[in-house]
């Protein structure tokens, strides 16, 4: 009897070959899917201890080229370099913490009385609407809900603290378990700023020895593939720090563009919007790391603060929605076709709901997880292109070329 080696079999149904090729694809994802079910914890525990290096290195991957620029334009040392951006980055926290946050969280709170106050007026006009016949009870029962509803400091202090506690003790949790119950008011405050104060200290390292990474990685690659692993970890480069570099930029311009504007149609007749115009700004700025989101999250508190607002004829408030909504229309097109080709690029762009569910994933596995799904993401994308997409191409591009014959 002849043998029937594994490497001899061969389907030449083209149906079979596609289906049995699918196949072998989704069991590989359920495979690796339930392989991650079956290690969450361990990598949990493994993100966690490594969460100080892992920000660290992201940091330093995104302001490195930062520190480079500061080198050839000033003829500075490397580690001069890095100390003028240290110096740069601590006095815009400085500036955030002295003005933006207490800015945003004045507005956030004056917008929450607004609303509470707004929506009882507007359950009344909707009872009194004949089409809708809505149940006067339940608006009765709504309208003093809202009514009683108001900001408990306490209680939403208690409910941030722990969760800023779970950030700076994620990074030390190599120290073991009995430190789990020291992390309470002062001892949680001097984990989270020693965390901080080690995230520096590894990123200043890894900054200062950026350009020496390269050529030691290059090293370590055999030389008959050092070709073909650079031409691939240079588009990763490309997606990756593209993306991290690009978006960060386009979301800080898109908030204060929106800070700017709104600020702007509060002085042509509609105040309020000029008093949320930094809030509503910092939002759009926090929403845009995710492509075009923060255009979309900019213009709806906008919106409902036009329609929510008394006092004012319905003229003025169509005047005001007809100049939020151009504003939305030119920051999105600006976005669109201005920043996101120019700044991000076409080939490090990452689809909104690629970053969403790269997020959502990475949350899974805590602070560490989130903050590396992003360029899991990027890394992702460039191989499966490299290795799976660009063959199928050629592989169509060749069947083309022998039909045309």
């Amino acid at each position: 009897m002849t043998e029937l080696k594994i490497s001899e079999l061969k389907i030449y149904d083209p149906m079979l070959r596609r289906i049995i090729h699918w196949l072998g694809i989704m069991a590989v994802i359920i495979t690796g899917f339930y392989t991650f079910g079956l290690l969450r914890d361990a990598i949990i525990l493994i993100l966690n201890i490594l969460s100080p290096f892992i920000i660290a290195l992201l940091l330093a991957y995104i302001l490195a080229p930062v520190v480079m620029a500061l080198q050839h334009r000033f003829r500075l040392g490397r580690i001069m370099g890095t100390l003028v951006l240290y110096l740069l980055v601590f006095l815009f926290i400085a500036l955030v913490l002295a003005v933006l946050i207490p800015k945003v969280l004045s507005e956030l709170i004056d917008l929450f009385n607004t609303v509470r106050d707004a929506v009882p007026g507007l359950l009344d006009k909707l009872s009194q609407n004949k089409y809708l016949k809505l149940d006067e009870n339940l608006i009765r029962v709504l309208q003093e809900k809202v009514s009683e509803a108001k900001i408990d400091y306490e209680k939403l202090a208690e409910n941030i603290l722990p969760r800023l506690k779970d950030v700076a003790s994620g990074g030390l949790v190599a120290v073991g378990k009995a430190t789990v119950g020291i992390f309470t008011g002062l001892g949680w405050t001097i984990s989270f700023f020693s965390f901080l104060s080690f995230v520096i200290i590894i990123n200043f390292y890894f900054i200062a020895d950026w350009e020496e990474i390269a050529p030691l990685l290059r090293k370590m690659v055999p030389p008959k593939h050092r070709e073909r692993v650079f031409d691939v970890t240079e588009k990763m480069d490309n997606a990756v720090g593209g993306f991290l570099r690009g978006q960060l930029t386009i979301s800080a311009i898109v908030g204060c563009l929106f800070a700017i504007g709104l600020f702007g149609i509060g002085f042509i007749g509609f105040p309020a919007l000029r008093n949320y115009s930094v809030l509503i700004g910092t939002a759009a700025a926090i929403g845009g790391f995710i492509p075009y989101l923060g255009a979309v999250i900019g213009v709806t508190p906008a919106i409902l603060i036009v329609l929510l607002t008394g006092g004012l004829t319905w003229e003025v408030k169509l005047m005001s929605l007809g100049a939020v909504m151009i504003l939305f229309g030119a920051i999105h097109a600006t976005e669109g076709f201005i920043l996101q080709p120019r700044i991000v690029g076409k080939g490090a762009g990452l689809h909104p709901l690629v970053v969403m569910l790269a997020l959502i994933a990475g949350s899974q596995f805590g602070i560490g997880g989130m903050v590396i799904a992003i360029p899991v993401a990027g890394i992702i994308r460039v191989l499966v292109q490299e290795f799976f997409w660009l063959p199928i191409e050629r592989r169509e591009a060749q069947l083309s070329e022998k039909s045309n014959v």
